[in-house]
């Protein structure tokens, strides 16, 4: 059975390529307001300590700093946390810390809630990303709650396709190639960039897709409990054909 893409294929994909993908066509309102549903979901107040793991280049950390939030933003990349950086306009907060989620560089009970929005899991294998969860907890706050947001697998069934394409700014597209490996749970894409003057770049990668059940079971072996499931960041219902928002509490 397949399994997920290697540290070295991730470190590949969150790059300048990454950036070019996605971060010139992000929706800051909407990113927003996902970013103070997912801080109301978590019950925390502006100036409450909050983690936000991976923060990528800082697609939420930044709202929710310029909202008040002493947010700390961590990611591997050090080219996405210098777009975040440029975002920020080298403010004070959000504090952005380049590490690795699996090992927190954080001590004991440090924040108030963490985040992991995005579809930010599924990138190891389900015992790393397990270990992942585990370090959110160990870095929380007793009493403080994790938001975690994705895809599922129900939801990638529902709306499967096996290419799409987008148009980008600058002329630019972005063609889109999957596959859906169903014993494993492992989908594989293949990103093309084609720009203006035709020229092109790939990247192929895979992402392991866990069903409710799977990462309900993970969030409890990492220490969590009480796992509520939402379908949005206004707490709307879970079905389907919305994606997953956890609610866990430490």
């Amino acid at each position: 059975m397949q399994g997920p893409s290697s540290a070295e294929t991730w470190d590949a994909f969150f790059s300048d390529f990454y950036l070019r993908a996605y971060a010139a066509e992000e929706e800051s309102e909407k990113a927003e307001a996902q970013a103070l549903g997912a801080a109301k979901l978590a019950g925390v107040e502006p100036g409450a300590e909050l983690l936000d793991v991976p923060c990528g280049y800082g697609r939420h950390s930044v709202p929710l700093g310029r909202a008040g939030y002493k947010v700390t933003g961590v990611d591997r990349s050090g080219a996405l946390l210098e777009e975040a950086r440029r975002r920020t306009g080298h403010e004070r907060r959000p504090k952005l810390v380049q590490a690795d989620y699996r090992e927190l560089p954080f001590p004991d009970a440090s924040f108030d809630a963490a985040l992991n929005l995005f579809s930010s899991l599924g990138y190891l294998g389900i015992e790393e990303d397990t270990r992942v969860l585990a370090q959110i907890a160990r870095v929380l706050r007793p009493g403080g709650r994790l938001v975690l947001e994705t895809m599922h697998r129900d939801l990638l069934v529902l709306r499967w396709s096996d290419s799409d394409w987008r148009l980008l700014g600058e002329g630019r597209l972005l063609l889109e190639q999957r596959t859906f490996d169903a014993p494993s749970g492992v989908a594989t894409t293949t990103m093309t960039l084609i720009d203006g003057d035709g020229r092109r770049e790939s990247r192929t990668w895979s992402v392991r897709v866990y069903a409710v059940t799977e990462l309900l079971a993970m969030i409890e072996r990492a220490g969590f409990e009480e796992a509520k499931c939402y379908g949005d960041f206004g707490g709307g219902a879970f079905g389907p054909s919305t994606r997953l928002v956890i609610v866990a509490r430490r």
